[in-house]
This record gives C-alpha cells, structure tokens and sequence, in this order.
C-alpha cells in the first residue's frame, strides 16, 4: 500500500479540531480533505471517493450515522466516528449502521493515527482477497473477472465480450466436454437451433488471439459434432 496516494476525508464542524486532525493525518504522508457540514460532505465524498472517513456525529446540518449511511450506499470505505458523544449507546448505534471504530474526544493523538493506518490496512487487505478471487490462472493464460479480460504470459489478449465468454466456460470446466449447446447457450442466451458456425468462429479467432496454435501449455480440443474441451499439460 502506497500511503503517500491515500485520501481521507474529515468531517468535523469544529474547524480547529479539524485542522488539527488533518495535521496529524498529513504528517503521515496522507492526503486529507476537509468538510465542515453534512452538506458540504456528502459533495467532497462524490467528488473524491476517499478511502477512508473520519466522521463527527453532531453537524450543523445533520446527523453523522445518517451521513455514513449515505456513503455506504455508495462505497465500502472504513468509517472512523470521532465524536465527544460517550455513551455506550451511541458506540452502539455507530458501529450497527456501519461504522468501523468509534473514538472518543477528547482523544490521544497516536491513537487516532494508529487506529486509522490499521483500518486502511485492513481495508486493503480486504480488498486483495476480493482481487485474488476475481482472478483464475491456468498455465500462461489470466483470466481477470472484474476486468473481463484474458492475459497470456502477461499480454493482453484483446478478447471481444463473447471471445471472453467462451474461454471462461472452457476454463471453468476444464479437462471436460462441453456440448456446443452448452456454450452457445450460456453466450449468446438464445438456443443454438443446430447452427454452429457461428460458435466455431469465435472458437477460431479465440484460438487465434491466445495462441493455441503456438503452446505445448495448452489446448482448445474439438470432439466432432460435440462440443470443446480446455486442457493444460
């Protein structure tokens, strides 16, 4: 995690405290952006999409549960409440409609940076787990689910939306069978009718384009009148 490129934005209607905890954020070589109303955060927030909020609850214009409750519709960032309101209620109330860490005021100064590099950190780690899981590797070829897109040994394929298609079901079902029907099906939503010329051209420029022809790693095999297996060696 580069921390140097991370944003934070302050929600604080003390613009004193504010400026305090934006020096104390900007010591640590994070970016920091300050709003003073509910207001004027919810368009700093849109504007920026920060990666983490530090969030007062009493505003001038609002409630700040209500305020979090607004990001989250928007983006799972981790919410820091900062706020003088100490009953066990309210941390109660907080952390129930998505806050991550409620902080007291007054507050230690190495508690609050640490308690906001922790939750960066773990926000990151959360997110790589999400990136590991949307990626599926077989010998040379990466398929990258949330990019849609197929990289052997590095190289972007440049697959088109229904060449991506097919090569996922292939790779999903590896070392099996599967029916032309089974394919054409799942990517074009219509029944293939027993035309399958046009399933076996998309076949062909796929092969083509993740160089089938060219590797002993792997193979689009074809059972004639039957459907297409992906096999590695």
């Amino acid at each position: 995690m580069n921390d140097l490129k991370l944003k934070i934005l302050i929600v604080e209607d003390d613009a004193d405290m504010a400026q305090l905890n934006s020096r104390l954020l900007k010591r640590q070589g994070y970016e920091t952006i300050v709003a003073n109303t509910a207001a004027e955060a919810r368009v700093l927030f849109n504007e920026n999409l920060p990666d983490l909020v530090v969030l007062d609850i009493t505003l001038p214009d609002g409630d700040g549960r209500t305020l979090c409750k607004t990001f989250r519709k928007t983006a799972d960032v981790p919410v820091l409440f900062l706020t003088g309101k100490s009953e066990t209620q309210d941390r109660i109330k907080s952390l129930n409609i998505g806050g991550d860490y409620y902080l007291i005021k007054p507050y230690d100064r190495n508690e609050y940076v640490a308690v906001v590099r922790n939750l960066l950190r773990r926000a990151e780690r959360a997110r790589k787990k999400i990136d590991e899981a949307s990626v599926i590797k077989r010998g040379p070829i990466t398929l990258s689910l949330s990019e849609r897109k197929a990289y052997v040994d590095g190289r972007d394929a440049e697959l088109t939306p229904k060449e991506f298609a097919v090569l996922l079901i292939l790779i999903q079902n590896e070392e099996k069978e599967v029916p032309y029907e089974t394919i054409y099906s799942q990517v074009w939503r219509t029944p293939m009718n027993n035309d399958v010329s046009a399933l076996r051209q998309q076949i062909l420029r796929l092969r083509k384009k993740i160089g089938d022809e060219n590797t002993d790693s792997f193979s689009i095999l074809n059972e004639h009148g039957k459907g297409y297996t992906f096999t590695t060696k």
